[in-house]
């Protein structure tokens, strides 16, 4: 694979005016620490990725903005098109291309929840790592209590493939989580 790829940050269209887009983030940085920091979102959050003020959120949003630049990965913004509003994340926050396998992450504004966005960027962005990333296979990691995010999973077709005992901390407690993947 080239990194012809890389030559443009790919924009994709979902439905009721939902895009994903490039990740701005001197634009885009207030309203993703205004929903990432409520309570409900950071419930299934790591505290590493929980941003402490709104320059450590602008912070958090130029790693992932760079994981394009620097030719490592994609991370797209979910924004209300008409508004161009952030109102949460997706990507892949891992590609070990050797292995043609991606690591998929994503957040949602919780006052989104609910109205498929995040199952359909899920579903769009598994397409384009198959087609356009060569993966062969996407996996996740997700709390074993998060059940909205187990269902994104599981109707975009991913399977569970078991428990991950004590994989991460929430709240300063180890946690079990679940690893679901889909292949190609």
């Amino acid at each position: 694979m080239s990194d012809k790829i890389f030559e443009k940050f790919p924009e994709i269209k979902l439905d009721d005016g939902i895009i994903l887009r490039q990740i701005l983030p001197d634009i885009d940085y207030l309203y993703f620490y205004n929903y990432i920091t409520d309570p409900k979102v950071t419930a299934y959050l790591a505290p590493e990725d929980i941003p402490s003020n709104q320059e450590s959120a602008k912070f958090e949003l130029g790693y992932w903005a760079r994981l394009f630049d620097r030719h490592n990965s994609f991370y797209w913004a979910i924004v209300v098109e008409r508004a161009n509003r952030i109102i949460g994340t997706c990507g892949f926050n891992f590609w070990n291309r050797s292995q043609k396998r991606v690591e998929i992450s994503y957040d949602l504004d919780h006052n989104y929840w609910g109205k498929s966005i995040t199952t359909n960027a899920v579903k769009a962005i598994s397409d384009f790592a198959f087609m356009q990333m060569e993966a062969q296979r996407i996996q996740a990691t997700v709390a074993i209590d998060n059940i909205p995010s187990i269902r994104v999973l599981e109707k975009s077709n991913f399977k569970k493939e078991g428990v991950l005992e004590k994989y991460g901390f929430l709240n300063n407690q180890p946690r079990d989580f679940y690893m679901y993947a889909i292949c190609r």
